[in-house]
């Protein structure tokens, strides 16, 4: 279930870090002060595309407002790893994940 208070808080916190004013923000998402403060309360929920108009105007993604963390995070160290690896090996690991996890069930 999606916690409103924690969104509101994380589109808060990313507010701040940008320096923005709620009017700024309201105002580049197309939405009204009043309502943009009730969702960083707590106090409301928004549509999908709220959502997408403030995660575009934070430059952030939907997944970091929602959860508090985005998928391209989960992932970043194994790029970062693979990225140094020749194809074979990335197939090797691939191979060598595929079997963890057939054992792990």
């Amino acid at each position: 279930m999606v916690d409103q208070k924690k969104i509101g808080i994380r589109i808060q916190e990313c507010r701040k870090k940008q320096h923005m004013t709620v009017e700024r923000l309201a105002e580049a998402a197309g939405i009204s002060p009043e309502f943009l403060r009730a969702i960083e309360s707590g106090q409301k929920g928004m549509s999908l595309n709220t959502l997408s108009s403030l995660a575009v105007a934070l430059q952030t993604s939907a997944d970091y407002l929602l959860y508090g963390s985005s998928s391209e995070e989960k992932y970043t160290v194994l790029v970062q790893i693979l990225e140094s690896c020749s194809t074979e090996r990335i197939q090797d690991i691939a191979h060598l994940v595929k079997n963890i996890l057939e054992l792990s069930k």
